[in-house]
């Protein structure tokens, strides 16, 4: 009889080295998939700021030339800021 509480050890310390492994398999998952969305977060952060950065140098870039052209011919800034707002004018009335 002594025998066979003998086995009964061995079985169960097999399942929490088991356990044990599948545990460890599952942090190496758990660390490696965080690696790698940490990359891809970084990577997505340096796209959005170099992209924020072109954008706004070509937003200076054309309020410059904006400023130019209007300067070189104020009498057309003129009328064509009046014929914008004849369009806006009429798209609103259209509507109410």
């Amino acid at each position: 009889m002594a025998q066979t509480t003998a086995s009964a050890p061995t079985a169960q310390t097999d399942k929490p080295s088991t356990k044990t492994k599948s545990k460890d398999r599952l942090q190496d998952v758990v660390s490696a998939t965080q690696e790698s969305v940490d990359t891809v977060a970084q990577s997505v952060k340096e796209t959005a700021t170099h992209v924020a950065d072109t954008t706004a140098d070509a937003a200076h870039t054309f309020q410059s030339e904006f400023d130019g052209a209007v300067r070189r011919n104020p009498t057309l800034a003129v009328l064509g800021a009046i014929g914008v707002g004849v369009l806006i004018g009429m798209a609103l009335n259209k509507r109410a």
